[in-house]
């Protein structure tokens, strides 16, 4: 496995370890990245699962906002007060 090293992080929560490229293996550390340094494949979140099962329920996930962020936990986003358009929870309706 290739190991990669980078600076600047900008997500810095316990429950997120790292980003890990499908393709190659080749971990970073959490910052805005989304592709490869080395091959160009995507980068997915690799999270403590541990960390996650402590503080993460359904009745956590059914308690949150009717919007995407009832998933915060999920997100690797750093921002305390991230801007919120209204994103998920839209009714389903039969056409």
């Amino acid at each position: 496995m290739t190991q990669a090293t980078t600076t600047n992080t900008q997500a810095t929560t316990t429950t997120f370890k790292a980003l890990k490229c499908k393709e190659c293996g080749a971990e970073y550390e959490l910052k805005a990245l989304h592709v490869c340094e080395f091959c160009f494949g995507p980068l997915e979140v690799t999270y403590d699962y541990s960390a996650l099962r402590s503080t993460v329920t359904r009745e956590t996930i059914q308690a949150g906002p009717n919007s995407i962020w009832r998933y915060r936990k999920f997100l690797p986003v750093a921002s305390d007060n991230p801007i919120d358009v209204g994103t998920g929870m839209t009714p389903l309706v039969r056409s």
